[in-house]
């Protein structure tokens, strides 16, 4: 049975946030240890005490989290149970009964000791996140939102919370939609479509020629095409997207049919940067349509205005040199060359690459962009979901 990562209170925080309480010594001493690693020291200087404060909670916190980093959960609950009896309720005592219960993969206590561990004290950080991973375990996404969400009103400068939130929040299931086109996450009905992308060896040469190998094409693509949900931005650090072309049939029925590949990778949560990719099969059936701006304005708005990055890479192999010439004339910047960077084991010779960039502020004041945007964009706006890196505040 799998079990969550979840986080044990950490002493020196504690301590630091003891509202001017009196901690006797010796637990001093043996939170100390504990920082420093030294468990079973840390351990053997709580019992080796000549006179202990049962009435404080810290000494059980200490030695209940010192037994759960040992791995010894059930010494760990007898230690947290009997601190409860002494001490009287305490939020990292809960939390600690928790992280014991989801080490014995007894998830049901876990989730119920970490929820009341967040009623006793919202300020207990550890506790949400440990509640949001044993939902994420379960692929509960919603509940797990949900218990972020609802700790961000007590917690609004907590980074950890506030990256999770970002990692979970819907927006990255809605489609990006105008009159024209459709950018929306894979599903298992786009595996043809997708593996037949693939296979096309001149377009994956231009868009990852290292996702186009035979072997790693079967792997990567029975996995993510299984499992398709909220949790591939959480769980990969990266989006993936089809890009559909919309003909109306008449006033009530339209027609997407699939026209290209695009996505955000390497995304970076603290540096806010992520790298865009897109591409079309049939690149030359769009000359003179826009459809390939299109899509990138879209996505370009999504990316900045909707989530809120910093930056934006792109990296285009040398030899596409037409690609090269389009990304610059967006308004990308060129920040690198690097000579025989890739080695191409098919072709048997280093492929150069440039390494070109956007940042947000170049984004919104690129006056060309405006216009364009303004042409070609009909994107619905979700306004309570805009910028979330600004609407979090970071």
């Amino acid at each position: 049975m799998k079990t969550p990562n979840c986080k044990l209170p950490d002493p020196a925080a504690l301590y630091r946030n003891n509202a001017g309480e009196r901690i006797p010594g010796y637990i001093l001493e043996a939170g100390n240890l504990l920082t420093l690693g030294e468990i079973k020291s840390c351990i053997d200087h709580l019992n080796k005490a000549d006179t202990k404060n049962t009435e404080s909670s810290w000494g059980w916190i200490i030695a209940s989290t010192a037994h759960c980093q040992l791995g010894n959960f059930k010494t760990a609950i007898g230690v947290a149970m009997r601190g409860l009896h002494y001490a009287g309720e305490n939020s990292y005592l809960l939390d600690c009964l928790g992280v014991a219960h989801a080490g014995l993969g007894d998830l049901s206590n876990a989730s119920a000791f970490f929820q009341k561990a967040g009623e006793a004290n919202p300020k207990n950080t550890n506790s949400i996140i440990n509640l949001a991973n044993v939902h994420l375990l379960h692929n509960e996404i919603d509940l797990a939102f949900a218990v972020l969400d609802h700790s961000l009103k007590a917690n609004p400068d907590d980074a950890e919370i506030k990256y999770l939130y970002i990692q979970l929040h819907p927006v990255w299931m809605l489609p990006i939609e105008n009159n024209r086109l459709r950018i929306r996450t894979r599903t298992p009905l786009d595996y043809q479509f997708v593996t037949d992308c693939y296979a096309n060896e001149s377009f994956m040469n231009n868009y990852n020629r290292y996702a186009a190998g035979a072997f790693r094409q079967a792997k990567l693509q029975q996995k993510s095409h299984s499992n398709p949900d909220r949790l591939s931005v959480y769980n990969n650090k990266c989006i993936q997207w089809i890009i559909e072309k919309i003909d109306r049939l008449d006033q009530e029925k339209s027609r997407h049919t699939p026209i290209g590949l695009a996505s955000l990778a390497e995304i970076h949560w603290a540096h806010r940067r992520a790298e865009i990719l897109i591409g079309f099969p049939n690149a030359t059936k769009f000359n003179g349509t826009r459809i390939p701006l299109t899509a990138m304005l879209m996505i370009l708005d999504f990316a900045f205005n909707k989530i809120g990055f910093n930056k934006l890479t792109s990296v285009v192999y040398a030899e596409n040199s037409y690609a090269q010439r389009s990304t610059l004339a967006l308004g990308f910047k060129q920040e690198g060359f690097l000579k025989n960077h890739l080695f191409d084991q098919k072709l048997n010779r280093w492929i150069s690459i440039y390494q070109n960039a956007m940042l947000i502020e170049e984004f919104g004041e690129n006056t060309q962009l405006a216009k364009l945007s303004k042409k070609l964009l009909r994107c619905e706006s979700h306004l309570s979901q805009l910028g979330l890196f600004r609407k979090l505040d970071f």
